[in-house]
């Protein structure tokens, strides 16, 4: 009997092996394993896609939660989570594996692909020529400003990503700098939340929505000295310039004082030929002898 009830145990713990295995090779291949804080993409699986009125009611309880999820978690670990999906999906397009030095144009690849990206973590670079602040709506979560930013990147053209987040640099805080109507070296990670439509001038059109922590703004150094240093370069340069230009100019005019003096010496020492003429010419008595001596007799 014991023997009996030893071989039921060991058959039902051997029958409990293939579950766990399964699982756990699930598991080693899940793409969100090493970033446990990552959300799970089927949460947004009743996220609707082009759904003209924005963000519907539906939505909304998932949308505060994602953007209170993504400023508890760490931007470090979710540009790891980004860099990995990216990795990821390059591994599954056969022109990527065969050329590795290839750059995946995401954007255009998140808008042809965008089911293949939601609810996963992207980043994305490039420039922002849109960008307001407003109050959030009643949540749960004490979140009270949004920010939203019409992203282009160098793949998307004319067509924006529309990132909505809850921090910017304190210079954006009131929109773009003064003067400005676009900001290069902008950084996003976030999570896709949906293909957003929006109206165009022209027609409806279509734009992936980044819901994300912060933007991230790296505005060009100016080099203050090294302008400093230019501008006294040019300076001294035209100095030197305007100089040179005078010093040519003294030594033309000198030039022509020295040749106008002697050109007068010259023409002081030339002798009138009128007065040559007048000393040469003898007298008539002493050209005539004749009637000198006819006046002597």
């Amino acid at each position: 009997m014991q023997s009996y009830l030893k071989i039921l145990i060991l058959t039902g713990l051997v029958g409990t092996f293939p579950p766990l295995f399964v699982i756990a090779q699930e598991t080693a291949t899940d793409p969100f394993k090493p970033f446990p804080d990552q959300l799970a993409p089927s949460l947004f699986n009743e996220v609707q896609d082009r759904d003209f009125r924005g963000i519907i009611p539906e939505e909304k309880a998932l949308y505060y939660y994602v953007l209170k999820h993504l400023r508890e978690t760490s931007l470090k670990d979710q540009k790891q989570a980004a860099e990995f999906n990216l990795q990821q999906r390059r591994a599954e397009l056969k022109t990527f594996q065969e050329h590795p030095e290839l750059t995946l144009p995401l954007f255009r690849d998140i808008f042809k692909n965008s089911s293949r990206y939601k609810g996963r973590l992207v980043m994305l670079k490039g420039r922002v020529r849109k960008l307001m602040h407003y109050p959030a709506e009643k949540n749960e979560y004490g979140i009270q400003t949004l920010y939203e930013a019409w992203l282009f990147t160098d793949d998307s053209q004319q067509n924006p990503t529309v990132v909505v987040c809850t921090e910017v640099p304190e210079a954006l805080q009131n929109g773009l700098p003064a003067g400005t109507d676009v900001i290069d070296n902008v950084t996003v990670t976030g999570y896709l939340f949906k293909m957003y439509a929006y109206n165009a001038q022209d027609t409806t059109r279509v734009a992936p929505l980044i819901l994300a922590r912060q933007l991230e703004w790296s505005p060009a150094i100016t080099d203050e000295k090294g302008s400093q240093a230019f501008l006294q370069l040019m300076a001294g340069a035209f100095i030197i310039l305007i100089a040179g230009v005078a010093i040519v100019m003294w030594k033309t005019m000198q030039k022509d004082k020295q040749f106008k003096e002697k050109r007068l010496q010259a023409n002081q020492d030339q002798v009138s030929f009128d007065r040559l003429e007048s000393q040469s010419e003898p007298s008539k008595a002493e050209s005539n002898p004749e009637s000198k001596s006819d006046h002597q007799s």
